[in-house]
C-alpha cells in the first residue's frame, strides 16, 4: 500500500502510472530528508531519484506543483516509464491546462501572453521576476471562460495552458497582466486577499495530455465557487 497522504485524491492508476487530485497547502515533496507529515506521500524522499521511498519500491515524481497550488500530481512506479515520460516534459511534448480565478476583468476572449521572466534566489526562497530584456521566454495561451462581479469587484475565471514551464509562470504572468490570482500570497494583490478574506490560491492544475504516447489524465477543478455566491 501507498502511504497517501489522507487529504490526497486518487484520479488513476494507469498501471505502473498514478495520477492523484492535491489538495492546496499539500507538498508535492518535502522540503528535506525525512517524513513529512504536509507532502503527498507520508515516506521518505529520495532528491536525487525525485522518489518518495516505500514498502512497495521507489515511487518517482513525475511534475511539481506549488504548495498553495491545487490539481494533478502524477507519480510512477517504473523506472523506466519514468525515465520515457521525463524525456516527454523535457522535449515539450505535453499539454497541460490549468483554471484561475483572477481579480480584474480580462478583456479577451482569447489571447497568447509572451513574457521575459527571470529566476532569482534569496534567503532560501525562489522568485520569478520580469525582464523588459535580457531573460527568458515564458509562453501561456489564456482562454476566458466567465466574469462575474463579487463586492463591488470583477472577477474573471479563466483557462491558462503554459506552453513553457518557468517558476511560478502562471502566477507571475497573470500579476503582470494586472489580473492577480486571488489568494496568491507571493505576486497577488495582498491588501485586498485580506479584505476579502480569501483563504486559498486559486489556481488548479487540471490536466495533463501526452503527445506519444496518447494519454490524458484529468483532476476535476475542485474551487468552491459558494464564497463568490
Amino acid at each position: 500500500m501507498i502511504p497517501w497522504h489522507p487529504s490526497v485524491s486518487i484520479v488513476n492508476n494507469l498501471k505502473s502510472i498514478w495520477a492523484i487530485n492535491k489538495p492546496c497547502d499539500l507538498l508535492s515533496q518535502p522540503n528535506k530528508e525525512g517524513v513529512c507529515s504536509q507532502s503527498i506521500v507520508q515516506a521518505s524522499y529520495d532528491f536525487d531519484a525525485e522518489a518518495y521511498r516505500t514498502d512497495e519500491g521507489k515511487l518517482y515524481l513525475l511534475n511539481r506543483l506549488d504548495s498553495p497550488t491545487s490539481g494533478l500530481v502524477l507519480l510512477c512506479s517504473d523506472a523506466q516509464i519514468t525515465q520515457q515520460i521525463r524525456t516527454l516534459f523535457k522535449m515539450h511534448a505535453v499539454q497541460k491546462t490549468y483554471y484561475a480565478i483572477v481579480k480584474g476583468f480580462f478583456p479577451h476572449k482569447k489571447i497568447l501572453w509572451q513574457d521575459l521572466l527571470r529566476k532569482v534566489q534569496k534567503d532560501h526562497f525562489v522568485r520569478t521576476m520580469v525582464q523588459k530584456q535580457a531573460g527568458v521566454i515564458a509562453k501561456t495561451q489564456v482562454e476566458l471562460i466567465k466574469t462575474f462581479r463579487w463586492e463591488n469587484e470583477t472577477l474573471s475565471f479563466i483557462r491558462l495552458k503554459p506552453l513553457t514551464g518557468r517558476t511560478h509562470q502562471l502566477r507571475v504572468q497573470c500579476a503582470l497582466h494586472h489580473l492577480p490570482i486571488i489568494g496568491d500570497k507571493t505576486y497577488g494583490n495582498f491588501a485586498w486577499n485580506r479584505s476579502a478574506k480569501i483563504h486559498r490560491l486559486y489556481l488548479h492544475a487540471a490536466s495533463i495530455q501526452f503527445s506519444l504516447p496518447n494519454l490524458f489524465f484529468n483532476a476535476e477543478c475542485n474551487f468552491d465557487f459558494s464564497p463568490f455566491i
